[in-house]
């Protein structure tokens, strides 16, 4: 193997003749794609305000994050529409 050969592969510099073009980093998700996850963010979201309710068992905290977490749930599936 020559010395030339072995620089070629070793070389740090890229060559001037290629350039860069970033690709778009935007994601869009298929239709059904979209029912199906916002169909399981809100059916979660609705489960954890059912176990939030009064007479549902559990301390008093822990029914607050888990409301807290069943509203963000609520929120995030129609968010997913906005993208």
């Amino acid at each position: 193997m020559s010395a030339s050969e072995s620089n070629t592969t070793s070389s740090a510099v890229p060559d001037s003749d290629s350039t860069f073009v970033p690709q778009p980093s935007s994601y869009n998700d298929c239709m059904t794609c979209r029912v199906i996850g916002s169909g399981a963010f809100a059916a979660t979201g609705i489960y954890a305000l059912r176990m939030a309710r009064p007479s549902a068992p559990g301390s008093i905290v822990g029914k607050r994050i888990v409301g807290g977490l069943g509203v963000c749930f609520l929120v995030g599936s129609a968010l997913r529409w906005r993208m």
